[in-house]
């Protein structure tokens, strides 16, 4: 990739609606079998209800007037436990 990122790193959304359109490509093509692209979408789909939560949480933080996280850095857990 010209960016900078090693072969086969996401790191944004678009890269990751990318991969999935060249994965759908690659089916269509028979270049890469169903069970794989299955797994690239459970995987996706995981990523993107990551994301979706992250987001509604940060909505209603921001509602709240409370302080807003990084996306990517918010805390899970209890922050003594380490």
């Amino acid at each position: 990739m010209s960016n900078g990122n090693k072969i086969g790193e996401l790191k944004t959304t678009g890269q990751l609606r990318t991969m999935l359109a060249n994965a759908a490509k690659g089916v269509m093509q028979g270049q890469l079998d169903i069970e794989k692209a299955a797994a690239l979408h459970k995987l996706a789909k995981n990523i993107s209800d990551s994301l979706y939560s992250e987001t509604k949480i940060a909505m209603f933080r921001k509602e709240a007037g409370q302080k807003l996280e990084g996306f990517g850095e918010m805390l899970i857990g209890d922050p003594s436990d380490d």
